[in-house]
């Protein structure tokens, strides 16, 4: 079963939830306020819910792994670059654990020092860090990017003259610009360039369900759907 942003976002919650129960806990132990704040800074809290978000990033490394066999290969490619490509996301996703870690930390000191109730922490919580619906999206976003570059760099060690297609979906959420690629149909990568600069190895907009894909007798062309779509807009 695929990995999806879906998956990583009910992860990520996982650590405010884990947040929550250690800040029920603190409330109800009916000790001086300085004390629960000296037992939150001292708190390992990186080590209580990293391992179990250790377990998330490897699925989702492995979910990499399947993406980069599901596509099309045409060209050499080097292990060197897509060990970049993914090395380079995963920092990222580290980072975005770590951020909602210390923010968990910062607030639940904060809320002790102000009193708050356990409910009243969980609104707080839930107003900051990465909203389920951004750490979807990023992780999408992430894995269409990885994509995009793997046929970038696999493009540029094919011939010049090859052509690519701008493949996704035609629906009410597909903007103008991915409509407008669709129908200019095969392309080369100096097209692709020409057309719109950047969206061969980053997608038109940040969440872009788009990627180029090389051109062949079997590739399904959309260009009339496309240009329909864009009449209708």
């Amino acid at each position: 079963m695929a990995y999806t942003g879906k998956d990583f976002s009910l992860a990520l919650e996982k650590i405010q939830d884990t947040a929550l129960r250690i800040y029920n806990r603190a409330n109800k132990a009916n000790v001086p306020n300085d004390l629960i704040v000296k037992e939150l800074l001292d708190m390992d809290l990186d080590s209580i819910v990293g391992r179990e978000m250790d377990v998330e990033l490897e699925k989702l490394m492995i979910q990499y792994a399947s993406e980069l066999r599901a596509m099309q290969s045409f060209a050499d490619i080097s292990e060197n670059v897509i060990e970049s490509l993914i090395r380079t996301d995963l920092i990222v996703y580290q980072n975005k654990i770590k951020d909602k870690i210390d923010v968990m930390r910062k607030l639940m000191i904060e809320s002790v020092i102000g009193d708050l109730s356990v409910s009243d922490f969980e609104d707080v919580v839930g107003s900051f860090g990465l909203t389920p619906a951004q750490a979807e999206a990023l992780v999408d976003d992430s894995l269409r990017k990885f994509s995009r570059n793997v046929t970038r760099e696999m493009a540029n060690n094919a011939p010049e003259d090859n052509l690519y297609i701008w493949e996704g979906p035609i629906d009410d959420r597909t903007s103008d610009e991915c409509l407008r690629l669709i129908a200019l149909g095969p392309m080369t990568i100096a097209e692709f360039e020409s057309a719109e600069p950047g969206a061969f190895n980053s997608g038109t907009h940040f969440g872009c369900r788009h990627e180029p894909q090389r051109f062949t007798r079997k590739a399904q062309f959309k260009g009339e759907q496309a240009n329909r779509q864009l009449d209708a807009n």
